[in-house]
């Protein structure tokens, strides 16, 4: 068996449920196939580097797991079949460790509390607010035409400054 290592990035308007419940299949698939799943890394919604079919942000998500590379191959079809994820990228991770039983405990709690602030956020109303979202502070400055200048780049015409002779020593 290898150890693969494959990041995959969601639909974000896809519910969280429907995105965890994907997520147990392709565990379950491995599974069954003789694989081991060692991690499952929900790291959220984030933006992307570029639209993808007027989308701005994806909800990535990191699996490692031994496999036999029948089942990688099956588990990328199935990804493929599955419209809920648009990108994705399956490596060999043979470099990887595989967690120790203490950091998996740590990892088996995260998801559990991933999954429980997930589910208060559905039952606010607000599943795509993310925390970081809110606190990412003001709004970028407007972007400049190209070749030209924004008044910011000057000074009042009050506050100009005379230009100085050359050789002057002050």
């Amino acid at each position: 068996m290898r150890r693969y290592e494959m990041a995959l990035v969601a639909d974000p308007q896809v519910p969280v449920e429907d995105h965890d419940k994907q997520l147990t299949v392709f565990e379950q698939l491995i599974a069954d196939m003789g694989g081991v799943v060692h991690k499952v890394e929900h790291w959220g919604r984030r933006k992307l580097a570029y639209p993808i079919g007027k989308h701005h942000e994806g909800v990535y998500t990191l699996v490692l797991y031994d496999a036999a590379p029948e089942v990688e191959r099956e588990f990328i079809r199935r990804v493929k079949l599955n419209d809920m994820f648009f990108r994705f990228l399956s490596v060999r991770a043979d470099h990887q460790k595989a967690p120790t039983a203490e950091e998996k405990a740590l990892f088996e709690q995260a998801r559990k509390d991933y999954i429980v602030r997930a589910q208060e956020r559905a039952a606010q109303g607000l599943a795509d607010v993310v925390e970081e979202d809110v606190l990412a502070g003001p709004a970028p400055a407007p972007e400049r035409e190209r070749g030209g200048r924004n008044e910011a780049d000057f000074g009042d015409e009050d506050d100009e400054v005379p230009p100085t002779e050359k050789g002057e020593d002050k």
